[in-house]
C-alpha cells in the first residue's frame, strides 16, 4: 500500500555518510575563513548556519575534512550522542560528525532529523569509551525508524517544526531577559536609584548614602538545625541541593520521617531565608525561601541565611546572584573532587548596602519582575518541550497518522 509505513534502517534511507576532520592548528591561516566548520560545539540547535569556527578552502584541501552540501542532517557520533542538526549552508565537518546525505526518494531530510533526535537516548546508550563515548558508524546506519510516504513525512515535520519554532523563540526571550536583568543587577547594585554623588569604598565606587556590611553583619547563618534528639517520627520535606531549579526557585522536595532521612537533611528554614550551596557554588544552587517552603528542613550542604533587621531579603537574595559573589565564592573554594566553601567564608563577602530600607525594597522589587519573566518563559519553555516529545513519540511510531491531502491516513 502506498500508504503504509515501513520500518527501515538509517543505512537503507541514505545515499551516503559523508565524515570529518580538523585541518592542522598548526596553519594559523586555515582558520581565518569564510567556511563554516561545524563541531559539537556548535550543536545548539536543530538548523544551523553559523558556527563557532571558520577554515579556508585551502583547510578543505589539505586535510580530512569535507565540504557538506545545505540541507543535509549532520548528527553528532561523539561526545555530543543523539543530537543533530540540518545544515542550512555549505559547511565542512569536524571528526565527531557525520553527514547523513538522504535518498529523497525515500525520505525528506527535516523528517530524518527528526527520526534521529527522537532516538538520541537509544543512541546515547549505544555509545562505548571511558573517557569520551562514541558509536561506530554500523550501529548509526544499523538503526530502525518509521518511514512513512514523502507527503506524510512533510507534514509531520512540518508539525514539528512549528513547535521548534515556538520553542526558539522562548529560549530567545529567556537568554534576553537574562541579560537585561544582569545588566541591571549591575546599575542597581552598585548605583542604586536615583543617587547623585558616590563615593570610593572597598569594594568600588557606592552611592555616599550606603554603606559597605560583611554577610555577618546582615544575617544569622545556619541559626536552627534538628537534634539528635528529634522525635524519631517527625515529618517534614526536605531540600536537597537537586531542589534548586535554575531560576532560584524550590522544585520538588521529599517527605522524610526524622528517623529514614538522610543525615544531612538537618537545617531548618523559615521564610525569608536564603540558601547557598557550598559545594560546588559556581553552580549557583541558591534559593530563597518564600512562604510554600517554610519551616522545611534543607541540607547541610547549605548555608542558611537568614536577614536581619536592616536588610531586606529579597534585596539580600539579588546581591548573592551577583556575579561578584559567585567570583568570591569560587576563590575561596578548596578541595579537588568536592569544592566547597565554609559558611565563614560566607561571612566574610561584602557587599553595598542602602542604608534607606525602602530602597533596598524598591532595587528588590525591580529584579524580582525579571525573576517572575523567567519563571514563566521556563514554565512555557517545559511544557513545549513535553507537547514535542509527546508528539515525536506518536507521530515518528506511527501510533497517530496526520492528515495529508485532505485525507487521514490511518493505520
Amino acid at each position: 500500500m502506498s500508504d503504509s509505513i515501513q520500518v527501515l534502517s538509517i543505512g537503507e534511507v541514505v545515499e551516503k555518510i559523508i565524515g570529518g576532520g580538523t585541518p592542522s592548528r598548526e596553519v594559523k591561516e586555515y582558520y581565518k575563513g569564510n567556511i563554516p566548520w561545524f563541531t559539537v560545539k556548535d550543536l545548539t540547535y536543530h538548523r544551523l548556519s553559523k558556527s563557532q569556527e571558520y577554515i579556508t578552502e585551502s583547510a578543505l584541501e589539505n586535510s580530512s575534512t569535507n565540504l557538506i552540501p545545505r540541507g543535509n542532517v549532520i548528527v553528532a557520533t561523539r561526545i555530543a550522542l543523539g543530537r543533530a542538526f540540518i545544515n542550512e549552508v555549505d559547511a565542512a565537518i569536524n571528526q565527531d560528525l557525520k553527514a547523513l546525505i538522504p535518498n529523497k526518494r525515500k525520505i525528506t531530510a527535516e523528517y530524518l532529523l527528526y527520526s534521529i533526535l527522537h532516538k538520541s537516548n537509544i543512541i546515547e546508550k549505544m555509545g562505548t569509551g571511558t573517557t569520551v563515548k562514541g558509536i561506530r558508524l554500523e550501529q548509526l546506519k544499523s538503526l530502525l525508524i518509521h518511514v512513512p510516504p514523502i507527503k506524510e513525512q512533510k507534514k509531520i515535520a512540518s508539525i514539528l517544526s512549528t513547535v521548534d519554532r515556538a520553542i526558539e523563540k522562548t529560549e530567545a526571550i529567556i537568554e534576553q531577559t537574562e541579560k537585561v536583568k544582569k545588566g541591571l543587577m549591575q546599575q542597581l547594585l552598585t548605583k542604586g536609584i536615583g543617587h547623585t554623588k558616590f563615593k570610593k569604598s572597598e569594594i568600588g565606587e557606592i552611592p555616599e548614602e550606603w554603606e559597605v556590611k560583611s554577610i555577618d553583619e546582615l544575617v544569622f547563618v545556619n541559626p536552627e538545625s534538628l537534634s539528635n534528639k528529634t522525635n524519631e517520627e517527625y515529618e517534614f520535606e526536605y531540600i536537597d541541593i537537586g531542589s534548586v531549579e535554575r531560576t532560584g526557585k524550590i522544585g520538588e522536595t521529599v517527605r522524610y520521617q526524622f528517623k529514614n532521612s538522610p543525615s544531612r537533611a538537618r537545617r531548618i528554614v523559615r521564610t525569608g531565608d536564603t540558601i547557598i550551596s557550598t559545594v560546588r557554588p559556581y553552580l549557583r544552587a541558591f534559593a530563597f525561601i518564600d512562604n510554600k517552603h517554610d519551616q522545611k528542613v534543607c541540607s547541610t550542604g547549605f548555608a542558611v541565611l537568614r536577614p536581619k533587621e536592616k536588610i531586606d531579603p529579597v534585596f539580600l537574595f539579588q546581591s548573592i546572584l551577583n556575579d561578584k559573589f559567585v567570583e568570591f565564592l569560587k576563590s575561596r573554594m578548596t578541595g579537588s573532587n568536592y569544592p566547597a566553601v565554609t559558611a565563614t567564608d560566607i561571612k566574610e563577602y561584602k557587599l553595598g548596602v542602602p542604608r534607606d530600607i525602602n530602597e533596598q525594597t524598591k532595587i528588590a522589587k525591580i529584579l524580582a519582575k525579571y525573576d517572575e519573566k523567567l519563571e514563566i518563559e521556563e514554565k512555557s519553555l517545559e511544557q513545549l518541550q513535553t507537547i514535542k516529545k509527546g508528539l515525536m513519540q506518536v507521530l515518528l511510531t506511527g501510533k497517530v497518522r496526520v492528515k495529508v491531502d485532505d485525507e487521514v491516513m490511518s493505520q
